[in-house]
């Protein structure tokens, strides 16, 4: 354990945080992201073999656990069905 007086800053490059806890997302675009800055996706299931759609792209992508995709989430649509 690390004890201090001062607090502790953490700099960060993400503008924020969203956790999808084993659920389906419907299609959307991420309306509070820049257009201009990716959104990091990452499964972490243990069995879930799930499928993450890009309509705009005509992509359909295996999402298995250890999946990291950066997308345009303002820009492209997406989606993980259930």
């Amino acid at each position: 354990m690390v004890r201090t007086s001062k607090p502790v800053v953490c700099p960060s490059v993400f503008s924020g945080i969203e956790v999808i806890v084993n659920q389906e997302t419907p299609h959307h675009q991420d309306p509070g992201a820049s257009p201009s800055f990716d959104d990091l996706l990452v499964s972490l299931s243990k069995a879930n073999q799930a499928i993450l759609y890009l309509p705009d792209l005509g992509a359909e992508l295996g999402y298995p656990p250890g999946t990291m995709v950066y997308i345009a989430g303002k820009v492209l649509e997406h989606r993980v069905p259930g």
